[in-house]
C-alpha cells in the first residue's frame, strides 16, 4: 500500500502531481489504441476465417461441377461414337446399293448428309465441354493448391503455439498452484496470473513472487521475436474507491496492466513494438456468479501471447 500512501497523500508536490496526470492521460490514450487494434484483430480474424470457408466451399462446387463434366464430356463421347458407327454403317450400306437403284441411293445420301451434320455438332459440343472439362480441372488443381498452403501453414502455426505453450508452461512451472494457468485457445497462448500473485490489495506494484513469474516468462519471450504480447488487467465487479490518479476499477486495471509491461521490459530484451497494455476494469469476468470466489477468480492479469500471421494475410492477399 505505500504506492497508494505516496499518490494520495498530501505531500506529493504540484509539479510531481502534474506529470502523473499526464502519464494518466498518455494511458488513456493508449487503451484506447490498443482495444480499437484488438477490434481490428479480431475482425480481420473473421474475414480471414471466411474467406477461407468460402474458398472450401468453392473448392466443393468445383469437385461437383468436374464430376458433372466429365459424367456429360463420357456421354457426348458415347453418342459420337454411336454416330460415327451409324455413319459408318450408312457408307457401308451405300457402297453395297446397287448403282441402278436410284431412289434408295438418294434416301442414303440424304440420311448420310443427316448424320454428318449431327456427327460435326457432336463433335463441337464435345470439344466444348473437354475444354470446360479442362479449365474446371485447373481450377480444381489452383483451389486445392491454395487450400493446401493454408492448411500448411495453418497446421505450422498450430504447431509453433504449441511449442510455445509448452515452453511457457515449463518456464512457470514452479509457479502452478499459486495462481497461474497457462492454456492455449483461438490460436493463442494465455498465461492467466491470480490477483494474490502479483499484487497486494488495490495496489499495481509488483510482489516479489509475482516479479519472479514475470522475470522466467520474460527469458521466453526474448528468443520467441515473432510473438505479439498483450497483457490485459482484470478486477472484479467491487467499486475501487479512489482519488487523484487512480480512482475506479478502469484505472486500476491499466495500471496494473502497464505495470506487468514494465517489468518484462526491465526483465528482458524485448522489443517495446511487441507489448500492448491494457485495462478490461470488470466487464470480461471468467465467473457471473457474486461470490468471493468468482469475484477472486475474476482478479486477474492475462498475458496473450499472438504468433505473427503475416505469411497466411499475404497468402489470402494474393489468392
Amino acid at each position: 500500500m505505500l504506492s497508494l500512501t505516496a499518490i494520495f497523500s498530501g505531500c506529493v508536490t504540484k509539479q510531481k502531481y502534474n506529470e502523473l496526470q499526464m502519464k494518466y492521460g498518455r494511458c488513456q490514450d493508449e487503451l484506447k489504441f490498443i482495444t480499437s487494434e484488438n477490434q481490428n484483430c479480431q475482425n480481420e480474424k473473421k474475414s480471414l476465417t471466411a474467406q477461407l470457408n468460402s474458398l472450401t466451399s468453392d473448392l466443393e462446387q468445383l469437385r461437383n461441377d468436374t464430376l458433372r463434366l466429365s459424367r456429360q464430356a463420357r456421354g457426348t463421347e458415347r453418342e459420337y461414337e454411336k454416330a460415327k458407327k451409324d455413319y459408318d454403317e450408312l457408307l457401308q450400306n451405300f457402297a453395297d446399293v446397287s448403282t441402278t437403284n436410284q431412289s434408295t441411293i438418294n434416301d442414303l445420301l440424304g440420311n448420310l448428309d443427316k448424320y454428318k451434320d449431327e456427327l460435326s455438332v457432336k463433335e463441337k459440343m464435345l470439344a466444348m465441354q473437354q475444354d470446360s472439362l479442362n479449365k474446371a480441372r485447373a481450377d480444381l488443381t489452383f483451389k486445392e493448391l491454395r487450400i493446401n498452403e493454408m492448411q500448411n501453414i495453418l497446421a505450422q502455426k498450430d504447431a509453433e503455439v504449441k511449442a510455445l505453450k509448452d515452453k511457457v508452461s515449463n518456464a512457470l512451472k514452479g509457479f502452478e498452484g499459486s495462481g497461474l494457468n497457462v492454456h492455449e485457445k483461438d490460436g493463442k497462448v494465455y498465461v492467466s496470473m491470480d490477483d494474490k500473485l502479483l499484487f497486494a490489495s488495490g495496489s499495481w506494484t509488483i510482489n516479489e513472487q509475482g516479479l519472479n513469474a514475470i522475470k522466467n516468462l520474460a527469458k521466453v519471450l526474448e528468443n520467441e521475436t515473432d510473438i505479439s504480447v498483450l497483457i490485459e488487467g482484470h478486477t472484479d465487479n467491487v467499486p475501487y474507491r479512489g482519488s487523484g490518479q487512480v480512482k475506479d476499477n478502469w484505472d486500476l486495471s491499466v495500471m496494473r496492466a502497464t505495470a506487468v509491461v514494465k517489468a518484462l521490459l526491465g526483465n528482458g530484451n524485448i522489443a517495446p513494438t511487441r507489448l500492448s497494455a491494457s485495462g478490461r476494469s470488470e466487464y470480461l469476468p471468467l465467473d457471473e456468479n457474486n461470490t468471493p470466489e468468482a469475484r477472486a477468480k475474476n482478479r486477474r492479469t492475462e498475458i496473450i501471447l499472438t504468433p505473427n500471421l503475416d505469411q497466411l494475410f499475404q497468402l489470402i492477399q494474393n489468392n
